[in-house]
Parts: structure tokens; sequence; C-alpha cells
């Protein structure tokens, strides 16, 4: 018990599938573990992390557990540097692009400009 945290990689067709990554977690736990997906060569599954969280929990591990797996552990190693706070992506900013940059805007063709309170919807 160094410190170190783990991260897996998990890529479809290899050896470092979701299967096996629950049973990583089933015989390590969830300190200091945690998976991510990647889009940056062959096959790729963006969606890799929810079917692992999915799997897992069908394979009677924890909501808790899942939760540090596939997130909470992420923020904490990676807050270490001082250069992620997790405040900066959990509460909602709100748009309004009537307003410009520089006198430029972002619409296109005629588009009435969107002032929605919340950034989680998308339309």
């Amino acid at each position: 018990d160094r410190g170190f945290w783990a991260a897996f990689t998990i890529y479809p067709f290899t050896k470092m599938g979701n299967e096996r990554m629950v049973e990583v977690a089933k015989q390590y736990g969830p300190e200091r573990i945690m998976i991510n997906s990647a889009a940056d060569w062959g096959i790729s599954d963006p969606l890799a992390i929810p079917k692992t969280a999915a799997l897992m929990k069908l394979r009677g591990i924890s909501d808790e557990d899942i939760r540090l797996i596939t997130y909470s552990n992420a923020i904490t190693a990676f807050a270490q540097s001082g250069q992620i706070d997790e405040n900066d992506f959990t509460k909602p900013q709100s748009i309004d692009q009537s307003e410009k940059f520089e006198g430029n805007t972002v619409l296109r063709g005629g588009q009435q400009p969107r002032t929605d309170k919340s950034s989680m919807i998308i339309s």
C-alpha cells in the first residue's frame, strides 16, 4: 500500500473487457481503482463505462463501490494536481446565445438564440 492508483481502460475484443474488470473489482475492491474507455485506436466503445457499471451491478457489486470505481476515485486522484474541481462540471451554467464573443455568434442560418438557464438540456 504505497499510495498508487490503478486505472484500467476497457476495450472490446481485448484482454481487458468489462467481465474481467468485474472480477478485478471483486478481488481487489474499489480502493484506488478507476476505469475509463477510449476512442484512440482500433475498435473502441465510448459506452464501456456505463456498460461495465451495469455488469458490476448485475454481478452483485454495491452501488457505492461502482460509483467509486467509475467516478469518485478518478476525481480524488486527479484533484491532487490542483487542476480539477468537481464543482467546475457538476454545477450547471446558464446559456445565453444572444451574447456575442468579440462580435461573433455561434448561431447560423437565422437560428433564434437559446437562453436556457440549465446546460443540462440538449435540444
